[in-house]
């Protein structure tokens, strides 16, 4: 009985011990951060220069002149405080908090409401010294007949030179544009008087073109003139249009037959019908007739988004699959386009004749198992050994990107795919070196044809010894009808 009151006890006195460890683990401090803003009941308007009060710290600061406010200040333990806010001519509010060290807080909205005997600030008030921004409805906006908000509202402020409301003289306000894009934008009123709050409002309503608006407020007091810092607002373009509807893959051609997951990044760019940048945020949707691609994007500040096509099931059994991109225009009709891309494979080599001689010409064709190009950055060397012996023509060769013809309307097939000269035919020919020394007699004795590149490598070397072989491990070698020679790569 007593072993077991004793563990009973040791067992309590553990707990006590741990929760005394937890409680002074609870009360520990740490440095608080709490932010939020002060606006009027009445109208929701920012309020300037309301004192923030926190208790039971007595730490104070302003909220500035949208209303916001910040602290930073040391708390000792988890604990609750009391926010209030307050201004000469308004009612206090205040909100009771839960407050944990190393955080930040935002405090609820602080609404303080005008009295009615509150005093008229602009007794108090100097001579006009300035004009403040006290409000904009947005800071973005869309062109006209796009489909977004095509209007903000902008409230100014009459202000001393200590920043106090100037009421109790009206002043003829004008308003006018700086920079802005030409498309038609306007102010509504272009000027009025300030009210009995020192305010003023005009309107900015979009235009047909997109780009940045400055609007600036001014006002001649006393034969002075004092102006407001140029306030910017954005118009956005409006929804897509069909005439301004790119896709651009990054290439045409990748080694997509290759092997699974290789990809190639498509991008498509939207324009409105007065050729600007659509509205951030509009979708594009994609499909694609082979291989997986990611199946929308979101536009961003350029009209722009992008998405990638990856090489896997079903691949194309001729190489060509097509893109297909797709949204809808302003008047809810579909806007598409489409864009091939091919799948390459492995190289395929064919030369003839397939015998080594001096002032020889052959014929090299290079493409992959399909007879489609290679892809971009593929090089085809040759190289001829003997004695005074050169190769001219199609010697050293740097593929680029491949190239589909496509007539409006038409399907895109394997046949619009561009090959012949310079694509996937090549010729070069063997002659006597013109600088060899005299007397030297010109032989050839061995061609070798070297193709390399992201849809892999291979090798072939006519040698006059009779042999025609591949140092390339796993190539394969086959004759033609026409005394050439057939090279395949490893294809993996």
């Amino acid at each position: 009985m007593r072993k077991t009151l004793f563990g009973t006890w040791t067992l309590c006195c553990g707990l006590a011990l741990a929760g005394c460890e937890l409680f002074q683990e609870a009360q520990e401090g740490g440095l608080l951060r709490l932010s939020g803003r002060v606006v009027e009941l009445q109208s929701g308007f920012p309020v300037e220069g309301a004192i923030v009060h926190v208790e039971p710290y007595g730490v104070q600061t302003q909220s500035d002149a949208q209303g916001f406010y910040r602290l930073e200040f040391d708390i000792d333990s988890t604990m609750s405080l009391l926010i209030r806010a307050q201004k000469a001519g308004y009612e206090a509010d205040q909100h009771t908090i839960w407050v944990v060290p190393d955080k930040t807080i935002e405090v609820p909205l602080l609404r303080l409401r005008r009295t009615e005997e509150a005093p008229a600030g602009g007794a108090f008030a100097g001579a006009p010294a300035s004009i403040q921004l006290f409000f904009q409805s947005d800071l973005t906006i869309g062109v006209r007949e796009g489909g977004a908000k095509e209007w903000t509202e902008l409230v100014f402020r009459l202000v001393d030179s200590l920043g106090r409301p100037v009421r109790q003289n009206a002043a003829l306000v004008r308003f006018r544009l700086g920079v802005h894009p030409g498309g038609g934008e306007f102010l509504a009123p272009t000027e009025a008087p300030t009210d009995a709050e020192g305010k003023v409002r005009t309107v900015l309503t979009s235009g047909t073109r997109a780009g940045v608006v400055q609007v600036i407020a001014e006002a001649t007091v006393s034969g002075r003139l004092i102006r407001a810092q140029p306030v910017s607002v954005a118009i956005h373009g409006g929804l897509p249009d069909g005439r301004h509807f790119t896709l651009a893959p990054e290439q045409y051609n990748f080694p997509g037959l290759r092997r699974y997951g290789l990809s190639v990044p498509i991008e498509v760019i939207v324009g409105d019908q007065y050729a600007n940048p659509v509205r951030p945020g509009t979708t594009v949707y994609f499909t694609s007739t082979h291989g997986i691609i990611e199946g929308s994007v979101q536009t961003d500040e350029r009209g722009r988004g992008q998405v990638r096509l990856s090489s896997a099931n079903p691949l194309p059994e001729d190489g060509i699959a097509v893109v297909t991109a797709s949204t809808a225009d302003r008047l809810q009709r579909p806007v598409t386009a489409r864009v091939p891309i091919l799948f390459s494979g492995y190289p395929v080599l064919t030369l003839s004749p397939a015998q080594p001689a001096l002032n020889q010409t052959y014929r090299l064709r290079v493409t992959d198992q399909n007879g489609n190009p290679l892809a971009a950055g593929t090089r085809i060397e040759v190289r001829v050994e003997g004695t005074a012996v050169l190769a001219v023509g199609n010697t050293d060769v740097t593929l680029d990107d491949t190239v589909f013809r496509i007539l409006p309307g038409q399907p895109i097939t394997y046949e619009s795919v561009v090959r012949g000269p310079g694509i996937t035919d090549f010729t070069f020919r063997t002659v006597p070196d013109p600088y060899a020394p005299p007397g030297v007699t010109p032989s050839v004795q061995s061609i070798t044809v070297r193709v390399s590149g992201p849809n892999g490598n291979v090798e072939l070397v006519l040698s006059t010894l009779g042999r025609i072989y591949s140092p390339t491990p796993g190539a394969r070698l086959h004759s033609t009808p026409e005394g050439g020679v057939r090279v395949l790569a490893p294809s993996e």
